[in-house]
């Protein structure tokens, strides 16, 4: 497979609709994810807020595309 292949296969069908709903789909079980280990044993807040980023990230890309409609 050559070098280019990917990277043109990304921009034909990553569209800015796909990757906010991708970001939503990690965020949400991440933060959730966090949210349990923040009263088990684990390291829950870097995961909690890294969950959360990611699924705000994701509604404010979706909201924005529902506002230019």
């Amino acid at each position: 497979m050559h070098g280019k292949r990917p990277l043109s296969w990304a921009r034909r069908n990553l569209t800015e609709f796909r990757f906010a709903v991708a970001l939503v789909a990690v965020g949400a079980p991440t933060a959730l994810a966090g949210v349990l280990l923040y009263v088990l044993p684990g390291p829950g807040f870097p995961v909690l807020v890294i969950g959360l980023a990611f699924l705000v990230t994701g509604l404010a890309m979706l909201a924005s595309r529902a506002g230019r409609r």
